[in-house]
């Protein structure tokens, strides 16, 4: 008896949590786990909504952002954009609940927790205790409403408390917001807020960004493009990329009658023939509810799967940033001396997940990073047009590229050059390595792909530098053409006892050089 008494008591004590109280426990699971990282994941979360915003709306994005520091490790950030704006009745949603989006969707998405802006209220909530005030102008009808609100996050429901509002006027659409953080650093570092814009601006050249800074400098990273991409589509799950959980799932949430209607109509390259030739494999009926299917013959169906031959699964849902909007973000940003960029052909990891590699190759310039007085190789990587900024070391990407020969393409070794490397990976399902999503799995066929496209854009770098020696060479030895031929004839000339001849345009046929010799005289 005594023994039931204690596991009474101990369940006494059970209590569930709110996903609010959860990562208010395990912030590090939102990214928020240093100083930097902290506050460069802030200007991720609002950068990338802003800008997904816009593109749904068919709006050319643009943000004007503002970091000012109050004391030390403490800011007020005031974040402003031109997008659609929130309606109100949502503002409390999108800002105080955790898991509340419209990206839990099999589509290309820059995110898809649900976590952005509620992650940020909760971090600035547990750091200084303040509200997060919030502008929103949206269109209702043909009129654009204006409204202000003070909200905080209930963390215990999950839901947002309004502590003041009141209507305005506004004469544009789009949302600004204040939000006060502690224990968070503005750096200049690899990892910091300004380089996370500085990356954001190549890989979105149809962007524009007015960021000062809590120096008070301000920098205006004007657009590369007017083109706003295109939105992606969603797309059906392929079959080899599903598990048995999966096919339950559909089962116990489909509105089909039969099994067979749901694989047709839920799976991508799933015909009647594929169904008719599951059914006579396993010997189960596909004609029952979906409800009735059991584990054990979802399993049997995905494992046969693996085992069958399907099409590739469909790439109009991937919507790549192209081949000349990444040179055209690369220029903007890098000013390189040679630039080179490239967009594959989509391919598929594990069987059934569709991906496509991008990549960039910059030299000169801006290009590289600066490490004391030395420009060093520059690695930025993407995943669906979002900068990778941290956990570089543990990332497919990074260990792709330094799995590159550079020798071969006249480059000494990857960390010695003033080079970009740019990578961005896009698909519907991109493999992190963790919930942080800041580095992506090797997966054999991604880290091919990244080889593939980089070595490609390599050689063309190799033609480019080995003609610029060329040149260089050359050069080197027209000037010492240029400056013994002159003192040779007029040394000849005295020994000769005659005048110098002309040979200005000699000179200039022979090293190929007029400008050098252009002002020259017959006295010089």
């Amino acid at each position: 008896m005594s023994a039931e008494r204690e596991a009474s008591e101990i369940f006494e004590e059970f209590k569930e949590l709110t996903p609010s109280e959860f990562f208010r426990r395990n912030k590090q699971m939102l990214g928020f786990s240093g100083k930097i990282r902290s506050l460069t994941i802030v200007f991720h979360e609002l950068i990338t909504n802003s800008i997904d915003a816009a593109e749904e709306a068919g709006i050319l994005p643009e943000m004007v952002i503002d970091l000012k520091r109050i004391d030390k490790d403490h800011y007020i950030l005031r974040h402003q954009d031109n997008g659609p704006g929130i309606p109100e009745p949502f503002i409390t949603k999108v800002f105080c609940t955790m898991f509340a989006g419209s990206k839990f969707r099999n589509i290309q998405s820059r995110g898809q927790q649900g976590l952005g802006c509620s992650g940020c209220v909760l971090l600035s909530q547990m750091t200084t205790g303040q509200p997060v005030k919030i502008r929103s102008g949206y269109k209702e009808g043909n009129k654009i409403k204006g409204v202000e609100m003070t909200v905080k996050m209930d963390v215990k429901t999950n839901q947002g408390l309004i502590l003041d509002r009141k209507e305005i006027e506004l004469d544009s659409t789009g949302v600004s917001m204040e939000l006060h953080f502690k224990d968070v650093s503005y750096s200049l570092s690899e990892q910091g807020a300004f380089e996370y814009i500085r990356r954001t601006m190549i890989a979105n050249p149809h962007a524009k960004i007015v960021f000062k800074d809590p120096t008070g400098s301000r920098y205006i990273f004007d657009r590369a493009t007017d083109e706003i991409p295109p939105m992606p589509k969603e797309v059906l799950p392929h079959p080899k990329g599903v598990t048995a959980d999966d096919l339950i799932f559909m089962a116990k949430h489909t509105d089909k009658r039969r099994f067979r209607s749901m694989l047709t109509s839920s799976l991508s390259r799933m015909s009647n023939k594929r169904v008719d030739e599951l059914e006579e494999i396993t010997g189960i009926d596909f004609n029952k509810r979906p409800k009735d299917m059991k584990w054990e013959e979802a399993e049997k169906i995905v494992e046969l799967f693996q085992s069958m031959d399907f099409m590739a699964p469909p790439t109009a849902g991937l919507i790549p940033i192209g081949q000349e909007q990444v040179e055209k973000g690369m220029i903007e940003i890098l000013e390189p001396e040679y630039v080179k960029t490239i967009t594959r052909k989509p391919k598929t990891y594990k069987g059934g997940v569709s991906f496509v590699i991008e990549a960039g190759l910059a030299y000169g310039g801006k290009s590289g990073r600066v490490v004391g007085e030395q420009k060093k190789a520059e690695i930025m990587r993407f995943a669906n047009r979002v900068p990778l900024t941290f956990d570089q070391g543990s990332c497919g990407i990074t260990e792709a590229l330094k799995s590159i020969d550079w020798k071969r393409y006249g480059i000494r070794d990857l960390e010695n050059a003033p080079i970009t490397v740019f990578v961005n990976i896009v698909s519907t399902h991109v493999p992190y390595m963790s919930t942080g999503k800041q580095s992506v799995a090797p997966e054999a066929e991604i880290m091919q792909e990244v080889r593939q496209a980089t070595m490609k854009i390599a050689r063309s770098l190799q033609k480019y530098l080995n003609a610029k020696r060329a040149a260089k060479e050359e050069a080197m030895r027209a000037k010492v053409f240029e400056t013994l031929v002159p003192v040779v004839l007029k040394e000849a000339a005295i020994l000769a006892e005659r005048d110098v001849p002309e040979y200005i345009e000699v000179m200039k046929k022979v090293t190929r050089n007029a400008g050098i010799l252009g002002g020259a005289t017959d006295d010089e």
